[in-house]
């Protein structure tokens, strides 16, 4: 197993102000990789922290966006906690905020500002919908995003109503692209010496990684855009469900084959995937109709013999005992309190084998992390007689 030092971010210091997902994800990712990332979450605690069922403030969000950080729990509305995330901000590569435009400057804690004085520094923020503009102070949730950006008319039901996904894709999406581009700025600070603002909004990762959706929509305006594959889609079977999905004219032929239709094989309204898009729902019902008389394995053993693209649909319990993913090593254990040790995935390309880091309690750090940027325990305790900083 490799050790944290050798992992890509060793050494890195990223200091994490923002709460939701987006924001403390992106910056998981880069723990998860070597770096040293500080949570800053207000008394109280970061808003996920109650969403969706959960023990202690460890809702399965709040654990998933928050793995291997340390907790500083301290109010930036007061002098003296903005005080404390200045000397935070003054030895961290990186700093990530999700606020709406406008509240870090408030602070005194924004990009100009902490930029200005920290020019390394690589600060990170997230928004809804851009840092300028008409909708600049409108909240965007994962729900508005997937509305607004079309991936709920994408996902739409076969009566054409929309249909949201049923994870935080936007935030997900926006994570990933905001740790690549933090990596792009760190990459870019090795060779000038210069940190940067990094701009990235939910409503533009979801335009970016919708970039063949979007294309298509443009390229036929007005008219349906060809079937990229058919016959695909998901089948009942005797047992559950399975998915299949042609793509070429010669796996249609050994579909034809393995279901013993030949007669599809020279059927005019089969003869190419055109055709058959033209006469998908009769087909696809056809289809369905004798794969709901045998059971999900002797069609995957059926269609994977004959080399056609399937695979049977399955629960996560089923995807974690997978031979092939327990075969990749693909889930560690985590050791979170309050709940036993469950499975969790690794990062791509992180090592595996090893324990996965835990999310930290509100404040659980406080203390550590005042005395590591000087602050006596005196000091410390001050602040929290005086309600600024909580210790969890």
């Amino acid at each position: 197993m490799m050790l944290l030092d050798d992992q890509a971010y060793a050494g890195l210091r990223v200091l994490d102000m923002s709460q939701g997902v987006a924001g403390p994800y992106c910056a998981a990712l880069l723990g998860l990789q070597g770096a040293d990332v500080v949570k800053v979450e207000p008394p109280g605690g970061d808003w996920i922290r109650v969403m969706g069922g959960g023990k202690a403030g460890m809702t399965p969000l709040a654990v998933a966006s928050n793995l291997g950080k340390r907790s500083l729990c301290i109010d930036a509305r007061k002098p003296e906690g903005r005080a404390a995330i200045e000397r935070l901000a003054a030895q961290a590569d990186v700093l990530v905020e999700n606020f709406r435009p406008g509240v870090m400057a408030r602070l005194g804690l924004d990009a100009a500002a902490l930029c200005a004085r920290h020019p390394a520094l690589v600060y990170l923020s997230i928004s809804g919908f851009g840092a300028s503009g008409p909708w600049v102070d409108k909240p965007g949730t994962d729900s508005v995003l997937q509305a607004y950006t079309g991936l709920a008319m994408l996902n739409r039901e076969a009566d054409g109503r929309p249909r949201r996904i049923g994870m935080l894709v936007p935030d997900t999406v926006s994570a990933l692209y905001a740790t690549q581009a933090v990596g792009a700025a760190l990459y870019a600070r090795s060779r000038s010496g210069r940190g940067r603002h990094v701009q990235i909004s939910l409503a533009e990762c979801c335009a970016a990684f919708q970039a063949a959706p979007i294309y298509e929509s443009a390229l036929f305006a007005g008219r349906q855009a060809p079937p990229t594959a058919v016959p695909s889609g998901v089948f009942r079977t005797l047992d559950g469900f399975v998915t299949l999905l042609v793509l070429r004219q010669d796996m249609w032929l050994r579909l034809c084959d393995a279901l013993g239709r030949a007669e599809w094989r020279t059927a005019s309204d089969y003869t190419d995937n055109t055709a058959r898009g033209r006469n998908a729902a009769a087909l696809n019902a056809a289809i369905a109709t004798q794969l709901a008389q045998r059971t999900s394995a002797h069609w995957i053993a059926t269609l994977e013999a004959a080399d056609v693209l399937c695979a049977e649909v399955q629960d996560y319990a089923q995807f974690r005992e997978h031979p092939q993913m327990q075969h990749l090593g693909a889930f560690g254990e985590l050791a979170q309190p309050p709940y036993q040790p469950l499975p969790m995935p690794y990062v791509p390309g992180t090592p595996r084998g090893g324990p996965i880091p835990p999310a930290p309690a509100t404040g659980q750090h406080t203390r550590a992390v005042l005395a590591e940027i000087g602050y006596s325990a005196d000091e410390t305790a001050a602040l929290e007689r005086d309600g600024i900083a909580v210790q969890g």
